[in-house]
């Protein structure tokens, strides 16, 4: 056998190992290929089932899109429309703020100046009630004083009337007497005098006993008439007069028109204050 036939015999025998071994690869690589293809064609099957859900979904979430849109666009409109009337009533409250600002500010300087008014009106009614008083308690002291010259007055008027009667008197009897004298021996019939002698008349307004403080309450008024709750067993006596206070202001006088032992009645003078029951009445001044 020549070498070259060999080398042929070698080069079949390499070759056909190729072969055999490029058939059992191309054998196994067609198995894998197929099953690669099957799991490819069921992969894409699946792949296309996910492709349509995504897509219904997809679908869905733009229908669903469209929706929230179309919504939001009309609460856009509606909050647009809101923001225009709330900006509306914002410059309305603003210059009704501004109006009630002005308003107030007006209101504040009329209030100013009427505190200032009342403020001049209080003082003015202080001084007037302060001058009202004083003039008040000068009156009462006139009055009293009035009163007092009145009461010695009256007694000099009843001394005067009855000098006046003893005067009157005296005469009556010295013209009695002359004619007696100018008819003696001739008796004739005593004849008494045309002028009683003088009887006493109303006593004016006395005061208690110097020293001596007669002191008692109200108990009872009725119209113009007060009871005392004092009487002839302490000291009290007819037209006597008691002052009567309410603390430390003086109320009015009493000038006793009845005496009881216990009780005393009187009416009302130098009315400064209405009486109250439990009022104090004494009679000497504060």
């Amino acid at each position: 056998m020549s070498i070259l036939t060999k080398i042929l015999a070698v080069l079949l025998s390499v070759f056909s190992l190729l072969l055999v071994g490029m058939v059992v690869t191309f054998v196994g690589n067609s198995n894998n290929y197929k099953a690669s293809y099957e799991e490819q064609i069921t992969l894409n099957a699946v792949m296309r089932g996910t492709v349509t859900e995504a897509t219904r979904q997809y679908n869905e979430l733009v229908k669903k899109s469209g929706e929230l849109q179309k919504d939001l666009q009309d609460e856009i409109l509606n909050l647009k429309a809101e923001k225009d009337l709330l900006a509306s009533e914002l410059r309305k409250s603003e210059r009704l703020s501004m109006q009630y600002q002005n308003q107030a500010n007006s209101m504040t300087s009329v209030l100013a100046g009427f505190d200032q008014s009342v403020k001049n009106l209080l003082a003015s009614l202080n001084k007037t009630q302060k001058e009202l008083d004083e003039a008040r308690a000068e009156g009462i002291k006139s009055q009293k004083e009035l009163n007092q010259m009145t009461s010695d007055l009256y007694e000099k008027i009843v001394q005067l009337q009855s000098i006046e009667a003893e005067r009157r008197r005296l005469l009556e009897q010295k013209t009695e007497l002359e004619n007696r004298a100018a008819t003696v021996g001739t008796p004739r019939e005593i004849v008494a005098p045309v002028t009683p002698l003088p009887n006493q008349m109303a006593s004016p307004a006395v005061a208690a006993p110097a020293g001596t403080d007669i002191k008692g309450q109200i108990v009872e008024i009725e119209g113009n008439l007060v009871t005392l709750s004092v009487g002839s067993a302490d000291g009290v006596a007819k037209n006597m007069v008691f002052h009567v206070t309410r603390g430390d202001r003086f109320v009015c006088d009493v000038i006793i028109t009845n005496v009881d032992i216990n009780r005393s009645a009187g009416t009302l003078d130098l009315v400064v204050q209405q009486p109250q029951v439990n009022d104090i009445a004494s009679t000497q001044q504060l």
